[in-house]
């Protein structure tokens, strides 16, 4: 077993908190960047300060670490995205990490689209590769599981009711954090990790589907009703904040008429995982 020093941003959230226990399980010492060194972080990570906005404190934080982890905060304010992302290039410029692998958290488009949670993931992916000699950003297929039980969606599906904001007929690739976590631990010790990773869930599933196999796993009927981004919008907002909440709905919006359709990624750079939904769900507890 190789044992490494991970450095992990946003190890104490639920992209993060999956990969630190993963880097654990496998005998790699995980440093958890954090802004305060009282936040609660997966047994047995060390936390360690790291604040986006202050990239001295990136650069000390990764110092002697055999590969960085990044994963970017949901900041939609345009004076602070951009820089988080530039903060992490300029500690990376300075150190000497051998390896790095952003989690983009999200599809991300080839160039930047003015708005700045994504520009900032668009520029970190465009200029890691001559930063870092081994950099991989990772991205999920379309979305995830945990976002059917997130505190908005929860008790609505709790009550019998899977409301999101995607076509009820559109196959979507759902898939658990776990699986993406699974992913990113592993490039840490790849003999020749790839520049790009994609991981989408091992079915593609319309929103009936998802229904289905929703009221399998609960054992009670619960149906599938499709949303649009503005009610999506209002659903996140008491627990994300109102700026939040209008970025991650926008991501939903559909594009203007006449743009181009996304270009189908290569299959070469999919990576599959195994969790179902119906697994994923099972056993889980549905109340609020």
């Amino acid at each position: 077993m190789n044992t490494s020093i991970v450095v992990v941003h946003g190890a104490a959230g639920v992209q993060g908190a999956p990969v630190v226990r993963r880097l654990l399980a496998a005998g790699h010492r995980v440093r958890a960047a954090v802004r305060d060194l009282s936040t609660p972080v997966p047994a047995g990570a060390e936390p360690v300060y790291a604040d986006l906005s202050v990239p001295e404190s990136l650069t000390h934080a990764y110092a002697g670490a055999d590969a960085v982890i990044v994963q970017l905060p949901l900041v939609f304010a345009a004076d602070a995205a951009v820089p988080q992302a530039e903060a992490v290039l300029a500690a990376l410029k300075g150190g000497a990490v051998p390896r790095v692998v952003f989690n983009t958290g999200g599809p991300t488009p080839g160039g930047p689209v003015g708005v700045p949670f994504v520009d900032a993931r668009v520029l970190l992916a465009a200029e890691l590769p001559g930063v870092v000699d081994a950099a991989t950003v990772v991205a999920p297929a379309f979305t995830y599981m945990e976002n059917l039980a997130a505190p908005w969606s929860l008790p609505r599906v709790g009550e019998g009711e899977a409301a999101y904001p995607l076509p009820a007929g559109l196959p979507v690739p759902w898939l658990a954090l776990d699986d993406l976590a699974g992913v990113v631990a592993d490039l840490v010790t790849d003999p020749a990790p790839p520049p790009a990773r994609i991981v989408a869930g091992p079915q593609a599933l319309t929103g009936h589907q998802v229904a289905a196999e929703l009221t399998a796993a609960l054992g009670r009927e619960v149906r599938w009703r499709t949303v649009e981004p503005e009610e999506y919008e209002r659903m996140l907002a008491p627990f994300t904040g109102a700026a939040i909440a209008a970025g991650i709905a926008a991501a939903y919006a559909p594009p203007p008429p006449g743009s181009p359709p996304p270009a189908a990624p290569d299959p070469a750079v999919i990576t599959t995982g195994t969790t179902t939904l119906r697994e994923w769900a099972t056993g889980r507890s549905w109340r609020p």
